[in-house]
């Protein structure tokens, strides 16, 4: 390696990426249901009551659709329109019996993420035994979750948002491990690469730059004065089985991801899956 790439390389390494924290904006909320007015009404009430540590009432305009308001997917995108809500909440299987079993968002959802530019929070149906227990007590743990954790910016913001005064963000970043031993086999059929110090070095070089900016986002979110916790994991795994057994055993109350891929029309590769089996989690989609 010439001075100059060894130069750069030290350069590059010490230029590290900075948190800088913005709070998002909720002056209206659009809660859709699709239950009948008065059911929605009091399922209203609920879910502000489950928010009130973060949505506070005097800040947050709140308005709710009933079964009546729309029926397809077209329908309730034209009523989004109307509305221009800066939160979208619901649940999952809406307008559909398919909640019991952990296969689909269902088609309302499913579109609903993907077109819209709002982000979209998604609580466990209502029809479920447990329902209105899990609305009983307002989130307290909330977690972030990316594979790409530096830079993200935008996701720590709404996550640290829906974080109440005195609890606690955990910022989640999981390393590949089948995507990074696919690429150290590649590194080892290269002879101008050291195969040694690639290994070593790469994974430690990953790790640390989420590190790094979980660690700036701490330190912004505590110069916000927010007073919550601010916790960083990041680990090589499995990322699905991992983040499940992270929020399972975590005990994690709400769980915060991206929704949209750039060059792609389907939901993100990660947030489908867990948006999917994790039933009993509330969601926010990005």
């Amino acid at each position: 390696m010439s001075t100059v790439d060894q130069f750069e390389s030290v350069f590059k390494a010490a230029a590290k990426t900075i948190y800088l924290h913005e709070s998002p904006s909720f002056g209206k909320v659009l809660l859709v249901t699709d239950m009948e007015e008065s059911d929605s009404t009091l399922y209203l009430n609920s879910v502000r009551t489950y928010f009130e540590k973060t949505l506070l009432p005097g800040e947050t305009k709140w308005e709710v659709l009933s079964k009546k308001d729309f029926q397809t997917v077209k329908e309730l995108l034209g009523k989004v329109e109307e509305y221009q809500p800066d939160l979208l909440l619901t649940y999952r299987n809406l307008r559909s019996d398919s909640w019991r079993w952990p296969y689909s968002l269902g088609e309302h959802l499913d579109v609903l993420t993907q077109v819209t530019t709002t982000p979209v929070l998604v609580l466990p149906h209502p029809d479920r035994d447990d329902a209105a227990e899990l609305l009983e007590k307002s989130p307290e743990k909330v977690m972030a979750v990316s594979g790409h954790m530096c830079g993200e910016g935008s996701l720590i913001k709404y996550a640290s948002a829906f974080t109440p005064k005195g609890g606690k963000l955990l910022l989640s970043h999981i390393e590949d491990k089948v995507t990074l031993d696919r690429y150290l086999d590649a590194i080892e059929k290269i002879p101008d690469i050291d195969t040694e110090v690639a290994r070593e070095t790469l994974l430690a070089r990953l790790l640390n730059d989420a590190k790094d900016f979980a660690e700036s986002a701490r330190s912004g979110l505590e110069r916000a004065g927010l007073g919550i916790s601010v916790e960083c994991m990041a680990q090589l795994g499995s990322r699905l089985e991992d983040y499940r057994k992270l929020i399972e055993e975590g005990q994690v109350d709400l769980l915060v991801m991206h929704a949209k891929e750039d060059d792609q029309l389907a939901m993100h590769g990660m947030a489908h899956p867990l948006a999917v089996e994790l039933r009993s989690v509330p969601i926010l989609l990005l």
